[in-house]
């Protein structure tokens, strides 16, 4: 992994399977890789490493430990992350490394290697939203990443208001280069359909919603017969996930749903399952973002959200989507219910939210505006 005569910028991303962040963040590095030398830094056994592969960017592995419950990855914490910044520091100098970009500002390895010597100008990207991790962590990470980092950039409004004034954040959207390979989706504005599909596309992760929506759908089936769920998403191989997963599944069997409520497995076929279905369902507790949000409306296919952060941002409610409070099946039954009898409105919402997602969320807010913070803090 020889230098090159383009900046060199080394992200480090803590997935251990393909994120929405690290999609996001991969966009990015390919429309900005004629100015920059892009290079990534995963978790080792990093399943996303495909991903990075693909894109044609070189890869290193650190074993990194994030925060749990678990007394053994309490006890790794600090010693791994000492160890992981000294390492870091050692590809940053071989590399000749002008920034480190830390794709998660929970992995402290970034402020770290700052702390041990790295020159490197420090980016970090609050793809979270901060209040969602337990206390204290989120506070003490905001306030260490303030310190250290020379640009804090956030992926939302919602996440830039979190720091308030700070001079050091700044909004940049997420660039997704989504592209459309289906033919566009169409959209009856007149007849009912036999069935009405509704997709959620997310990772089983407690505090994602798959639980509160399964609990909506299943009233509103009680009154609306013609509505189908699909359920599609990973489990990251971590058995808490894999539990939840389990538990949602056994709602099913205990409702008789199983012809109507379907599970599959993560897909790259994002497109075919957003344009199958007729409307993209989220109700997560907290999204900085919502790549899998953006990409629904991208395509052309109705959303409700939870008006939990990013989703927000993505659409107008009652325009091009709606938004529902978080937690609130109440609300959700509701929507669920109106868009499912108003084949108008669902033809409506899906011009809407095509037209407004693609005009916000152009270069000129995502990518360019990386690659000049990029040129302006570079070492």
């Amino acid at each position: 992994m020889g230098r090159s005569y383009r900046k060199c910028i080394i992200i480090v991303d803590n997935a251990i399977a393909i994120t929405g962040a690290l999609k996001a963040s991969v966009a990015s590095s390919l429309e900005l890789r004629d100015r920059f030398n892009f290079i990534y830094v995963l978790p080792s056994g990093s399943t996303s490493a495909s991903l990075i592969k693909e894109a044609g960017f070189a890869i290193y592995f650190l074993p990194f430990v994030e925060i749990s419950r678990r007394p053994i990855d309490l006890l790794r914490y600090l010693p791994q992350l000492f160890i992981n910044s000294l390492r870091l520091n050692k590809i940053l100098k071989k590399e000749g490394a002008s920034i480190l970009h830390m794709n998660d500002f929970f992995n402290m390895t970034g402020v770290l290697s700052r702390l041990l010597g790295n020159n490197a100008a420090l980016v970090t990207h609050v793809r979270r939203m901060p209040f969602s991790f337990p206390r204290p962590f989120g506070g003490v990470w905001t306030r260490l990443n303030k310190k250290f980092s020379d640009k804090i950039i956030c992926v939302s409004q919602a996440v830039l208001n979190h720091f308030e004034n700070e001079p050091k954040a700044i909004l940049v959207y997420d660039r997704a280069l989504v592209e459309e390979k289906l033919p566009a989706k169409v959209v009856d504005h007149i007849n009912q359909p036999q069935e009405i599909k509704f997709l959620y596309l997310s990772n089983y992760i407690q505090g994602k919603g798959q639980d509160k929506c399964l609990k909506a759908f299943i009233s509103c089936f009680k009154k609306n017969n013609r509505i189908r769920l699909k359920f599609v998403g990973g489990d990251m191989g971590l058995k808490k996930n894999q539990e939840f997963k389990k538990s949602l599944e056994e709602t099913v069997h205990q409702n008789r749903l199983e012809q109507i409520v379907t599970f599959c497995d993560f897909t790259y076929d994002i497109e075919k399952e957003i344009k199958d279905a007729d409307v993209m369902l989220n109700f997560s507790e907290s999204e900085s973002f919502s790549l899998t949000c953006f990409e629904s409306l991208y395509f052309g296919t109705p959303l409700i959200a939870t008006d939990c952060g990013g989703p927000a941002e993505l659409f107008e409610n009652g325009v091009s989507g709606i938004l529902v409070p978080v937690n609130d099946v109440s609300a959700m039954e509701k929507a669920i219910l109106h868009l499912a009898d108003s084949p108008a409105k669902l033809a409506t919402f899906a011009s809407e939210a095509k037209q407004y997602v693609r005009q916000k969320f152009d270069k000129v807010n995502t990518t360019q505006k990386l690659g000049t913070i990029y040129q302006s803090i570079s070492r």
